[in-house]
């Protein structure tokens, strides 16, 4: 009889310990946060790759597990008024979490712990590249955001830990030659110093085209002119790049004027919306108050100042 008692104690355990992996990990689900930060460093597929990712997961369920990295609020909001409660933001798997989410499919997750949100980034970059079906333009575009993102927060970590002061200092031996960003990933990636700094810059142009042009050069599908992009990725300009034609004209220094004057006409149309609105709210029957004539006022020399200057 007590054998028996003693089973039924440990079903009973083993029972009540799945009820609550299972309620802990359907809790956390609820709980995914999606970074766009991290969502633009994904390669967005092509409409006939998402269409066979969703045919794929309808069918035989989702069988990755997505990753998350475990960490708490102020990663999120610096600001956060809970900054110590947690969070799990979704590091890959952003496609299979679209879908899934999209079609009421269950999936697993995976929690990892990194030190910073620039060790996630790293993770991502070393994901992606170490995919089979990379295109050339990605791997050059992720071996430049590797080096950007190195070159940001050179000094705070090696991979994400602190820098032990052994590997700097030790007495009576003469430290040895510091390897600068470009030579650390030229050997981590066999390739030439030169190589990895036009990556950058590759990189760093491709991030400022429009998203449906960034995803067609980097799959190969628009056939641009790698100098244009590299030259792209030194300058700052005003809005995204939205087509190739755009592209040639800002490299060859004919386009600047013309995104400038589109900016120019877009502040005054939203100065004339405002000062409109001000308008109609004294012609609806508002009161003509001091503060309501001031705001007037303002928003007409406003729109004066943006036409005197067109």
């Amino acid at each position: 009889m007590a054998k028996l008692d003693l089973q039924s104690a440990i079903s009973r355990n083993v029972k009540n310990s799945l009820n609550n992996t299972y309620s802990s990990t359907e809790n956390i689900k609820q709980q995914i946060v999606v970074l766009d930060e991290l969502q633009r460093w994904i390669p967005p597929p092509t409409l006939e790759e998402d269409r066979q990712l969703e045919a794929n997961i309808v069918a035989n369920g989702c069988r990755d597990a997505l990753t998350l990295w475990e960490t708490t609020q102020q990663h999120i909001d610096p600001q956060s008024l809970n900054p110590n409660e947690p969070a799990y933001i979704l590091v890959d798997g952003h496609n299979r979490y679209r879908i899934c989410k999209a079609r009421g499919i269950s999936f697993n997750i995976h929690l990892m712990d990194f030190v910073d949100l620039k060790s996630v980034k790293d993770f991502m970059i070393d994901l992606q590249l170490g995919r089979r079906n990379l295109t050339t333009q990605q791997v050059q575009y992720f071996r430049g955001l590797r080096y950007l993102n190195e070159k940001t927060n050179k000094g705070k970590y090696i991979r994400g830990k602190e820098s032990p002061s052994f590997l700097t200092e030790q007495p009576g031996v003469e430290p040895a030659k510091k390897m600068s960003t470009a030579e650390k990933l030229a050997t981590e990636y066999k390739v030439g110093k030169n190589t990895i700094v036009r990556d950058s810059e590759y990189a760093a142009g491709v991030d400022q085209l429009a998203p449906e042009l960034k995803q067609s050069v980097l799959t190969g599908a628009v056939k641009v002119d790698r100098g244009y992009i590299q030259k792209l990725g030194k300058m700052n300009v005003p809005e995204p790049i939205e087509s190739v034609s755009r592209l040639e004209k800002v490299i060859t220094n004919q386009g600047f004027e013309e995104l400038g004057q589109d900016k120019h006409q877009k502040n005054i149309k939203k100065a004339q919306l405002q000062l409109n609105q001000c308008m109609q709210a004294l012609l609806t029957g508002k009161p003509l108050t001091p503060n309501r004539l001031d705001q007037l006022i303002e928003k007409a020399t406003v729109v004066r100042q943006l036409l005197n200057s067109t």
